[in-house]
């Protein structure tokens, strides 16, 4: 069928739309999303299914439902006020709205089209035709993924087709998998069976396989094998073409469940969620031979593959081969190629290692290689991969740079690729942006021709990431859009978890902890139930400075103490501080001021000044606040000076901001009122053309007239100040101005446009002490003598509240 409205033409069989035979391309997700809802034109479809039918799962945010909504609006032409084709109904969803016409199509043959609901499932690009999905990246040789960290247009996507099996678009709810019985390859090879007729079997899971740790029957030397091979597994099976979810998302699942013996695991029906197979390696040493066993499970029908070999990376690489045709599938033709087994032994065993937490093995595991094959392009990577976890970002960029630069530009375009990410990644979180960003676009340049659909979507997270720090909100969104589809698509859940955690970061960059709210929360459920600690630690934190801008200072002290003590969460020392500075604020929020103290001098003692430049930053900005918060202007002068260094300008804008306000007022507490009008004067210049900034400069030139006792232009940036936070609503900006504009309301008697003003704040008064206290300064200005006493036992009961937490 196609649909025809206004000037459109919508094919969902060919996936194409077109406006006046031009056509007119959406994101894959709105596509399905415009599709769903004039396929179901009759009624109004209800948010929730919306979700589950597009998306396929309940955890997407209503918040990318929305932005996906505004995007069809766009495409078509239409706007959230004319709602002319895609209408909201109010707490419940969306209904299509514009006349449709419904006609049949002929195919090339001149016979009629199948109907949408009745069409075949088509595989692009897949000889074999079982698994829609693409291959993705290797997880132990994967770059890390950067956690808020070429602009193509976004094709729709063309590989999964609406069918009588595919109940709805872009969630399938089976894959379909050729059984095929096949020979192995081994030591011992047996001359090739032409393989029967093949059975399809449907196994009802939209998830990825699944390869479980290894059962190892050896001497304690090869126990390493119980990751190593699993991960050689899971490599293999992506290779392959068989989409396979992440050894490190494995491990950190498997920490969650109760099951820890492998054939429990195997047919842990709770494990179905996450794998439409599971596979569980068992390998055994007898007389010198290596035996290798795969069992697989599935919904419907398990089976099994062996191979031996002299060597149980050979055994297992065959196993795996074996395993591959059984699903219909042959084995990458490059990854088939034979490499030195002690490479590869080295490579597994570090990973393996890697994959247990225990960086110190890996890294002594490599250096006690020969020097030769310490050399290798391969083994230079996972070098830099372990100083990437530890934080040690000058030695991941020495060894990268060193790494390319010997690297033939023809040379394996997948590794010189995952090098660039893993680089960038380094250079992003040195606050090196500019080249994080070139970094990324030459990864995803090297990578588009092999349609590499895991490194382009962790790349197109980076470059996404690396766009919202330079305020590209628009492009980023759009680019974290293509992330999600490339990497929804190989079943890479923490990936996936790290764009939703993206998505909520630029909601914060834009002054919207409202929105960001709901969207890092879905991130945090996502990586505990991937059992992924240091991103579940890191959306955290993030989460709490949402919790502290929506004056919920409770929520955000909760909040922080999920990720604490940051060791339990992570092994990379960078983010340590970065989470002790994030858990330093939400305890000065509560008022636990010695805590902070405490916390605040051990970050300004032992954090490296260079690599941990933004964390001290932050930690000396909280520094300021408090030493004013208790009376010492000189001490806070000498904080916020040490705070206001590049790092925090260009990497924490925000920050920088309101420091220079703290600034400008410790200098006033000081009697430097000259420096005080200089610092004025900067913010004024910085804040040029930034809605959000202006508050704060409007806010600080206020209080710099007030100070040189110039009341009607201090009044006038006041109200100006006030004016620009309602407009951008967020409650620590309408307190922060809100609250200094009473008092001098009160002092000009100007109390009409005081209680307007003390009305904006008043909701907040129950938990937020300046909010409380300005509403006593007013009541008293009244006469409201029993107001009054109620508002100061309210702030007194706030600060004793939080004295209480001690």
């Amino acid at each position: 069928m196609i649909y025809r409205f206004d000037d459109f033409v919508l094919n969902p069989a060919t996936r194409e739309l077109h406006k006046g035979g031009e056509p007119v391309v959406l994101p894959a997700r709105a596509f399905d999303c415009l599709a769903y809802l004039i396929e179901h034109r009759e009624r109004a479809v209800g948010r929730d299914e919306l979700i589950a039918a597009v998306w396929g799962r309940a955890e997407i945010s209503e918040a990318l439902l929305s932005h996906t909504v505004v995007k069809i609006r766009r495409g078509l032409g239409d706007t959230g006020n004319e709602q002319r084709t895609v209408r909201t109904v109010p707490r419940f969803g969306y209904r299509w709205g514009s006349a449709t016409t419904v006609e049949s199509v002929e195919s090339d043959e001149g016979i009629a089209a199948t109907p949408a609901d009745d069409a075949p499932d088509a595989n692009v690009g897949d000889a074999s035709a079982v698994i829609d999905e693409p291959s993705p990246l290797a997880a132990s040789s994967r770059p890390e993924i950067e956690p808020a960290g070429a602009n193509t247009a976004e094709q729709p996507s063309t590989t999964i087709r609406r069918g009588r099996r595919v109940a709805v678009p872009l969630a399938m709810a089976a894959v379909v998998v050729a059984v095929a019985a096949a020979t192995f390859l081994g030591a011992s090879r047996r001359s090739p069976v032409a393989p029967p007729p093949l059975p399809v079997v449907e196994i009802a899971s939209a998830a990825p396989a699944m390869v479980l740790p290894a059962e190892v029957d050896a001497p304690d030397d090869w126990r390493w094998l119980r990751f190593g091979l699993m991960d050689l597994i899971a490599n293999r099976l992506r290779d392959g073409s068989v989409p396979t979810a992440p050894s490190e998302s494995v491990v950190g699942l498997l920490k969650q469940r109760p099951a820890t013996d492998g054939e429990a695991l195997l047919h842990d029906a709770g494990l179905a969620q996450f794998a439409a197979v599971r596979v569980l390696p068992r390998v055994r040493k007898e007389m010198g031979v290596w035996k290798v066993r795969l069992d697989a499970f599935g919904a419907q029908h398990s089976f099994r593959v062996d191979a031996e070999a002299g060597d149980a990376i050979q055994a297992a690489r065959e196993a795996t081969d074996a395993l591959l045709r059984r699903l219909g599938r042959a084995a990458n033709a490059t990854s088939a190629q034979p490499r030195s087994l002690a490479l590869e032994e080295l490579l597994q065993h570090s990973g393996a290692a890697m994959l247990a937490d225990q960086l110190d093995q890996a890294r002594d595991l490599i250096t006690r290689a020969p020097p030769e094959m310490q050399q290798e392009p391969s083994v230079q990577q996972r070098m830099a991969q372990i100083e990437l976890r530890a934080g040690d970002y000058p030695a991941v960029e020495a060894r990268l740079h060193a790494l390319l630069d010997r690297l033939p530009p023809e040379r394996d375009d997948a590794l010189r690729a995952r090098a660039m990410m893993t680089l960038a990644v380094s250079h992003s979180r040195r606050g090196q942006s500019d080249r994080a960003l070139e970094l990324y676009e030459e990864a995803i340049a090297l990578r588009q021709p092999a349609n590499d659909h895991h490194v382009l979507g962790v790349a197109r997270l980076g470059r996404g990431a690396m766009l919202a720090q330079r305020g590209r909100f628009d492009e980023a969104t759009a680019e974290l859009a293509r992330a999600r589809t490339e990497l929804e698509a190989v079943g890479d859940g923490l990936a996936v978890a790290a764009v939703d955690v993206n998505l909520g970061e630029f909601q914060q960059l834009q002054h919207r902890p409202a929105d960001a709210l709901p969207i890092l929360k879905s991130a945090v459920r996502q990586f505990e139930r991937l059992g992924a600690r240091e991103g579940r630690a890191y959306a955290l934190a993030q989460q709490a400075g949402a919790e502290t801008e929506l004056l919920d200072a409770d929520a955000a002290l909760a909040t922080s103490e999920r990720f604490w003590p940051p060791e339990s969460n992570t092994n990379n020392l960078r983010m340590r501080w970065s989470l002790a500075a994030a858990r330093a604020a939400a305890l000065y929020g509560v008022g636990r001021f010695d805590e902070t103290q405490a916390l605040l001098e051990r970050i300004d003692r032992d954090a490296d000044p260079n690599q941990d430049a933004l964390a001290r930053a932050r930690s000396r900005l909280l520094a300021a606040r408090l030493a004013l918060q208790r009376g010492d202007a000189k001490l806070a002068v000498d904080r916020v000076d040490a705070a206001l260094v590049p790092a925090l300008r260009n990497e924490d804008p925000s920050a920088w901001t309101r420091g220079l306000l703290l600034q400008a007022r410790a200098q006033r507490g000081s009697d430097r009122a000259a420096d005080a009008a200089r610092t004025t004067q900067s913010l004024q210049t910085w804040a040029a053309n930034d809605d959000w900034r202006s508050i704060y400069a409007h806010l600080a030139a206020a209080e710099q007239a007030a100070a040189e006792r110039r009341r009607e232009p201090a009044l006038g940036q006041f109200a100006e100040a006030m004016r620009t936070a309602e407009k951008m609503n967020v409650p620590e900006d309408l307190v922060a101005v809100g609250a200094s504009y009473l008092d001098l309301l009160i002092e000009a008697s100007q109390l009409d446009t005081a209680r307007g003003v003390s009305g904006r704040i008043a909701m907040w008064a129950e938990r937020d002490v300046r909010a409380a206290a300005a509403q006593a300064r007013l009541f008293r200005a009244l006469g409201q003598d029993d107001a009054a006493r109620k508002a100061e036992e309210n702030a007194a009961r706030i600060r004793t509240a939080r004295s209480a937490q001690l």
